[in-house]
Order: structure tokens, then sequence, then C-alpha cells
């Protein structure tokens, strides 16, 4: 009887193994969402410092908002 609960424990143990080791389509698809995401926060980023950029920037001959 213990032998046959080792056995039985040992096939458990494997399988959960086996499932665990391959890459399922939610994973790819969860990784393909962060991925986009980290893209869209350095765009973000990019955005921000180019806003803080032309804030910061002040008025000259050569700027579309200078009085003539």
């Amino acid at each position: 009887m213990k032998l046959l609960g080792l056995v039985l424990a040992g096939l458990v143990l494997m399988s959960v193994m086996a499932i665990g080791c391959e890459r399922t389509a939610h994973n790819r698809y969860r990784e393909m969402t962060y991925r986009r995401v980290v893209d869209s926060d350095v765009l973000g980023m990019q955005d921000d410092m180019d806003t803080l950029i032309l804030l910061t920037e002040r008025p000259s001959h050569l700027s579309t908002w200078y009085n003539n």
C-alpha cells in the first residue's frame, strides 16, 4: 500500500511539473501585453520630456510664438 501511494504521488508530481513547463497561449498573450505597456510607457516619458523642454523654451525669433 505504501508503494502504491509513493507511485501515485510520483505520478502526480511528474504531471504537475510537466504541465508547468510548457508555454501556453495565455502566457504569450500576457507577455505581449506587458511588452505593449512598457513600450507605451517609454513613449509617454519621451512625450513628457519633449513637453517639458518646450515649456521651458524661451521665445526667440525662430519660435512660432514670437511677436513680430
